[in-house]
């Protein structure tokens, strides 16, 4: 993939130049992937920014099928992030490095801005295997002790960082995730099914959600407008767990378009999330746009975000998960409400100002 260029007017090159490494977007299509690419589309649409960004993608990712694919990628991000990426940055002639995960370059000719997207390594260990949570604590700690400046998308990293690393909170700079707002109109019926989304890993809590799911779906056996599972996602360590558990009422949809996301937001009665802990939540905004309700367990970033219009899921057991979707269900015209409240709240979530902020901070460090 070629580098793509954000900010600036033709002709204008005298500004500073950062190089943002988004190399994780090409690795799979996760959540980190979604905030690169569109806060690179976002950056290339400032009118007179106050830096030039030159997003670079690197190598794509070996397919993650065993733990020697695995190895073969951690040593693929070493060098890319060690050694090809400062030099790069040389060559270019960059002012700043921006690095939108977590993890800087051990050396940089240039200061260096990195985003925390989570600690969850630190909050969640028992989640990873040992020699990630090494791996990620080394790097973490001097990412966060070396950057010139540091940002993160959440109140909740931002205290993670104080507390755990000691970064002193004037260093840090909170920008939160935007999200595309659609634009009135174009509504579409709510459909008798709830709405899940996200890799399948321990801290999404998804096979809880289909055991709770399974429990209502049975209680509600009478009911003509009893509402199915949807999950959208693949991957991670419990995927095994998840096929198997599938079972009536629950349907896997794999990775989907950005455009049929959109519809099922558009159309799903709810969206149900209960992970465990998150660094913001990315596609809890994107259904509150689309004026999705939502049900959020209440930990670390999701208790920013959801805000007044979120359902609250304080038991995340099967039985718990159960009851409450039982609860939220028996009322659509209260999920309506919830709805377009939502749809009001994610005005807060807006690329163009996450981008302008982003800038900002590149420019703090370039100079």
């Amino acid at each position: 993939m070629p580098c793509a260029q954000s900010g600036g007017r033709p002709g204008i090159t005298d500004q500073p130049l950062v190089i943002a490494d988004g190399r994780m977007a090409r690795r799979r299509r996760t959540g980190i992937a979604t905030y690169i690419n569109e806060l690179a589309g976002a950056q290339a649409a400032v009118g007179e920014p106050p830096v030039r960004v030159e997003w670079v993608w690197g190598p794509p990712g070996l397919p993650r099928r065993n733990r020697l694919t695995s190895l073969g990628n951690l040593l693929i991000d070493l060098i890319w992030s060690h050694a090809v990426l400062p030099l790069i940055a040389l060559r270019r002639g960059a002012s700043a490095i921006h690095v939108p995960m977590n993890w800087g370059p051990w050396w940089s000719p240039v200061p260096v801005v990195v985003t925390f997207q989570d600690l969850a390594w630190e909050r969640r260990p028992d989640d990873f295997p040992a020699g990630f949570r090494r791996w990620a604590r080394l790097f973490g700690r001097r990412s966060a002790d070396t950057a010139r400046e540091v940002i993160t998308t959440s109140e909740s990293t931002a205290a993670d960082l104080v507390e755990l690393y000691g970064v002193p909170r004037e260093r840090i700079t909170v920008i939160p995730i935007g999200t595309e707002l659609p634009a009135p109109g174009d509504p579409r019926a709510r459909e008798p099914f709830v709405l899940a989304v996200g890799e399948f890993e321990p801290r999404k809590r998804i096979p809880a959600l289909i055991a709770g799911h399974r429990r209502y779906w049975e209680a509600a056996a009478d009911d003509p407008e009893r509402c199915r599972l949807v999950v959208v996602g693949r991957g991670g360590s419990e995927e095994a767990q998840v096929l198997a558990s599938a079972g009536p009422g629950c349907e896997l949809r794999g990775f989907v378009s950005d455009e049929e996301l959109d519809d099922l937001y558009r159309r799903a009665r709810l969206l149900v999330f209960p992970s465990a802990f998150e660094g913001f939540g990315l596609p809890v905004i994107e259904a509150m746009a689309r004026e999705c309700p939502v049900m959020l367990a209440r930990n670390s970033s999701l208790r920013e975000i959801g805000g007044d219009a979120a359902i609250w899921l304080d038991d995340v057991t099967a039985e718990g998960i159960g009851e409450a979707l039982s609860s939220a269900l028996s009322d659509p015209g209260a999920l309506a409400e919830r709805g377009r409240r939502a749809r009001d709240d994610s005005q807060r979530f807006a690329w163009p100002a996450a981008a302008g902020r982003t800038l900002d901070v590149l420019a703090t460090a370039a100079r």
